[in-house]
Order: structure tokens, then sequence, then C-alpha cells
């Protein structure tokens, strides 16, 4: 009943028009009855989204006390400088204009939230260089130089998709000396609340929703001393057994949204066809 020249989405109903949609019309006792007992289901509904919400937010703090507890059971810290086989690095921004065809470029929100999105790109047409130190190799580390107070610092590990691709210049590459730690244990540590806290205490800029961590500050993060490779390769075991069941109780979590979120519209269709 709706009309438009534009696309589906700007049809419109004018009320004359909508005067003349149909709807059943029970009784006045039996309206009230499926009335009383949509809001009763409607409330347990609720709960059920409180609940979940609930969950989530348990699922996430018990992930920064685990991180928590990891970071205070070492003593010595020196820096993160000591584990790095060179300087943090720039990448390289150039214009992107999402030619098909053109060369993936990483976004800020590919390493936002600690995981490594790989469709968060945009692709550029502009010529490049072979040899430029800009290209991504798989399980190389990379942190953003800038962002919001709460996102600047975030890191995550490139999975090898997709490729050829190219890390911007807002993100910073970590290149870890295997010798010295485990690419995957830094990754973990970064995400601590002792290294959050550095970071959000040192970050830069004169403007309160966007700031700026430099070189040296990110090769001044605190990093434990003295911890063999081998003793983190362990924890990074035990800290991905975690994760898997944290991941599983994520995915069971997501199956009740949508249950829950495809509840209601179904109850409703079921009372106003009569079934309740």
């Amino acid at each position: 009943m709706s009309t438009g020249s534009a696309a589906l989405s700007k049809l419109t109903l004018n009320p004359p028009k909508f005067l003349e949609l149909l709807i059943p019309l029970p009784a006045p006792e039996v309206q009230r009855r499926i009335a009383a007992r949509l809001d009763r289901l409607a409330v347990k509904i609720a709960q059920c989204e409180i609940l979940q919400r609930q969950s989530s937010a348990e699922s996430t703090a018990l992930r920064k006390a685990t991180l928590r507890v990891m970071s205070e059971g070492f003593g010595n810290l020196g820096s993160l400088s000591r584990v790095l086989r060179s300087k943090p690095r720039n990448g390289w921004s150039p214009r992107c204009d999402n030619a098909d065809g053109g060369t993936s470029i990483l976004t800020l929100s590919a390493v936002t939230g600690f995981d490594f999105t790989p469709t968060a790109i945009k692709r550029t047409s502009e010529s490049t260089n072979p040899g430029a130190h800009y290209w991504l190799k798989d399980g190389d580390l990379l942190i953003t130089r800038s962002n919001t107070p709460l996102l600047v610092g975030h890191a995550a590990i490139y999975a090898g998709e997709p490729k050829p691709c190219v890390y911007p210049d807002l993100m910073m590459r970590l290149e870890v000396d295997p010798r010295e730690a485990d690419t995957t244990f830094v990754w973990h540590w970064l995400q601590t609340p002792l290294v959050r806290d550095f970071i959000e205490r040192n970050a830069k800029g004169t403007s309160p929703t966007m700031k700026k961590i430099s070189q040296p500050i990110v090769m001044n993060i605190p990093f434990p001393e003295d911890v063999p490779v081998e003793r983190q390769r362990q924890l990074v075991t035990a800290l991905a057994r975690s994760q898997q069941r944290m991941a599983a109780v994520s995915k069971y979590r997501s199956q009740a949204n949508a249950g829950v979120a495809a509840l209601l519209p179904s109850i409703l269709d079921r009372a106003f066809r009569g079934e309740m």
C-alpha cells in the first residue's frame, strides 16, 4: 500500500491509506486477555535480555581479571624495547579510492578491540614499492598510535589475509625478537591493566577525544624481565584455553540473543493470527 518514486527505503504510507489497513478485532475481553499475556511475556523477555548483558559484562571482567593476575605475577619490569628487534615503525597511508583491484590498506578498526579484523580495509590505486617496509607479513604485531583515549594502543596480530596488505601510518609494527619473547605473549601483555594504565597516562594530544602515542612511549611500555620464552609460551597456552571456553560461552550467548530477539515478533504474529 506504500507509494513513492524513490528507492524502496523512501516509500510512504499516507494517513488515508493507513486507515484502510485491516486489523483483527476480537471481543474486548479477548483483546484484554491477549494484551495481559503479551505483557507478561514481554517482562520475561526483558529479564532474559538483562541476564544476557550481565553475562557479557562478566565475561569481559573475567578476561580483565585473568590478565591482571598474569601481570601481577611478575616481579621485575623493564621496557618493551628489550624484546624488540628494532624500533617500532609507522606504516603508509596513501589516498584510498576503493578502486577495484586496488591494494588493501588496513583501517584502525582492523585492530580495535585487540582482535584482528581482515575485512576492515580500504583500497588504493596508487602505485606501491614492492621493497617498501609497509607490507605486512603473517604474524606481524601491530599497535595503533592514534585514536580515542580508550582505543589508542590497541594491538592485534595480522593473520595473513588479505594479502598483499599494507598497514597505515596510524599504526606501528612491533618486530618481536623470538629469542627474547613470544609474539602472542606480547600481544596478551599489551592488554593487561598495567599496560593500559601506562598508555592512558602517557598518551599525548591537545584534543580530549584524540590521543597519540609516540615511538619512545611504545618502547618504554613496562615488560617483565627474566621470563623465559618457554614460560611465556606456557602462559599463552593457558590463556588460549581460557579464551576458548569464553568463546564457547559467547557463541551460546549470541545464539540465545538471536532467539530472544525473534521471540517477541513470533509471539505477536501468533497472537494476531488468533493462536493465543
